[in-house]
């Protein structure tokens, strides 16, 4: 699998290139650090003088409350880049939820709902929110070289998200599903194509948590132009190659962890084989995890790449609002009522108890 997906060691790789040359990625991942960034400039130093030397070389957004935002964020990733480190993953992963719920996704709402609202503004929100799921992976990728079985098996996550995670985190389909379902939707729309005049597109009934948006931002998907179709074929064409080979990888480090541990412990050496195969088991799935998630970081710089501004915003609000709606009250408790005791689904699953009752 190493072979089929061209990869090596993964603390010398580059950033995760899709098995196809990129002709239209405009956005690039600009988030490789080398290890001392990652230990030392993003953690507050007593050195004033050159911190606000590297607030004034490098301003990513500007403004005010997004650049807070994105600091507190780099320097939670930071904390993990430590060897030793007492904070949990759950703890970075819930700041990290309450800022894109609460401060990301309505500013990029507002600068889409405003009619008067510049592209330049738009961009930037744009960027603020994706340079925000870039931290998120970059976090994963550090937390992973401390303890990668937590990130394997998130505590973390409810119900409703597990059974969309591929390998500790949600699947790369979930981008390129997202993608298509604007793209379904397109052709849905071009039916009942409203007059072009109207400066204001109205919301439909069912869809009352959208806002009014205007004609250029409500019409962004419609008519896609062909590079990007053909984008989107090219993307979904590498993940059904890279999927199957993760998924290949993890299942061999298991199998070969319990064939080496069983074949040792018949010789008495119960505790230092399970302890060597341990540590070998730890090296290849921190390898297939920070590859999985490099493919995820990928497939996103692929689809921002691939799309216009206004294509990119809506994408990233579906997105934001997608994992939003995992942790929604409401539906968190009519999926508590939806469970099925565990004697009843026995009966169910048992034809025959159900034959002699």
């Amino acid at each position: 699998p190493n072979k089929v997906l061209g990869l090596s060691k993964i603390k010398t790789q580059p950033p995760f290139k899709l098995p196809f040359p990129s002709t239209n990625s405009t956005l690039s991942p600009n988030f490789s650090k080398s290890k001392s960034s990652s230990s030392s400039s993003l953690l507050p130093h007593k050195n004033t003088t050159r911190t606000q030397k590297q607030k004034q070389k490098n301003p990513r957004i500007p403004t005010k409350n997004l650049k807070n935002t994105s600091l507190k964020m780099l320097k939670a990733v930071g904390l993990f880049g430590r060897k030793k480190t007492t904070r949990q993953f759950k703890d970075f992963y819930a700041e990290w939820f309450n800022t894109l719920k609460n401060t990301l996704l309505p500013s990029l709402r507002s600068s889409m709902s405003e009619s008067d609202s510049s592209l330049t503004r738009l961009s930037t929100q744009m960027e603020a929110l994706h340079l925000h799921f870039q931290s998120y992976y970059d976090a994963l990728d550090l937390a992973a070289q401390n303890d990668v079985a937590q990130l394997l098996c998130p505590t973390w996550r409810n119900p409703l998200e597990k059974p969309f995670l591929f390998l500790g985190d949600f699947h790369p389909y979930l981008f390129t599903n997202l993608l298509r379902s604007f793209l379904t939707q397109n052709d849905t729309d071009s039916d009942n194509e409203n007059d072009g005049d109207s400066m204001v597109v109205q919301c439909d009934r069912g869809d009352r948590d959208r806002f009014d948006r205007p004609w250029h931002i409500a019409t962004a998907w419609r008519r896609p132009s062909y590079n990007l179709m053909e984008r989107v074929e090219q993307v979904e064409r590498g993940l059904r190659l890279m999927v199957p080979a993760l998924a290949a990888r993890a299942r061999d480090a298991q199998v070969g962890f319990l064939e080496r541990v069983a074949r040792n412990w018949a010789f008495g050496t119960h505790k230092a084989a399970v302890e060597e195969a341990m540590a070998e088991q730890n090296e290849e799935m921190v390898g297939v995890f920070v590859d999985a998630n490099r493919l995820r970081k990928s497939v996103l710089v692929e689809i921002m790449g691939a799309t216009s501004v206004f294509q990119g915003a809506l994408f990233l609000e579906g997105l934001a609002q997608f994992l939003v709606g995992f942790r929604d009250p409401e539906l968190l408790a009519q999926f508590e009522l939806c469970k099925t005791p565990l004697s009843k689904q026995s009966r169910v699953l048992n034809p025959i108890h159900v034959y002699w009752d």
